[in-house]
């Protein structure tokens, strides 16, 4: 039984770099757990001293070595039986933090299931892609993550159980800064599809800009979202043929 008056038993796990916005936002909410890991792989703002502010966090020098091991770093610095990763533009709503708690209440499944809600300068993107669910709590030792650059997903064995309550993504970044993370993105993807032996034909680079566009705007209903959806659509179509470029440039320079 969880008793309101005590610490969650629950460890927080983040990883993060120049983040200090964002962890003033963060931070405060997430008091009521037991311990919060953060893992900095070196911020050159306040991110650390933010995060030294709060008596029940723990903060920690890694050199950057990719999300999935960055994280499976984190998290195998967390104590608690259970554990929650947050990136740090995300919060919990008071619904989802419920929901947590009637799960160790219940202790009847190994990690819960929700919906991620996008709110882009505090507005919601319209579109009628599908849901965002993700698995972010779960019971320590049920956990892992499978080798990736980008794209990291945790692989839980045991039971999931699904919730209705949601999580927040506050993605507040000027067009030019989305273009850079696709850019940086579309890197790590290449060279994980690349080590896995995926190739790229002419056909990719011809078709993945004007499909995925399509897909996105019209498929995915961004054109709901009048010229943000524009420019959401563009990205997305950006982001892939980048991804594809990359790829045949890492076959050429190899095999050149």
């Amino acid at each position: 039984m969880v008793n309101d008056c005590m610490p969650l038993p629950a460890s927080v796990y983040l990883i993060t770099r120049n983040e200090a916005g964002n962890l003033r936002r963060l931070l405060p909410s997430l008091q009521n757990f037991a311990e919060v890991i953060v893992v900095d792989s070196g911020s050159t703002d306040d991110t650390v001293q933010v995060a030294q502010g709060f008596a029940n966090t723990k903060v920690s020098y890694r050199a950057w070595s990719g999300f999935s091991d960055q994280k499976s770093h984190a998290l195998s610095l967390c104590t608690q039986p259970w554990v929650l990763n947050l990136d740090a533009d995300e919060a919990l709503t008071p619904e989802l933090l419920a929901a947590m708690q009637n799960l160790i209440t219940a202790d009847d499944a190994d990690a819960l299931a929700c919906e991620r809600i996008l709110l882009r300068w505090g507005k919601r993107p319209r579109n009628f892609s599908k849901k965002d669910i993700l698995i972010r709590f779960f019971r320590r030792g049920c956990g892992h993550y499978e080798a990736a650059k980008v794209h990291e997903r945790i692989e839980i064995s045991g039971r999931i159980k699904h919730t209705g309550a949601t999580m927040l993504h506050y993605e507040n970044l000027a067009f030019t800064e989305r273009m850079a993370k696709s850019n940086q993105y579309s890197q790590l993807k290449a060279e994980d599809k690349y080590a896995k032996g995926a190739r790229c034909t002419i056909w990719h680079l011809l078709l993945v800009f004007p499909v995925s566009f399509l897909a996105c705007y019209l498929g995915k209903g961004f054109f709901l979202d009048g010229g943000e959806g524009v420019l959401t659509s563009m990205n997305h179509a950006y982001y892939n043929f980048m991804k594809y470029a990359k790829l045949w440039e890492l076959h050429n320079q190899r095999t050149s």
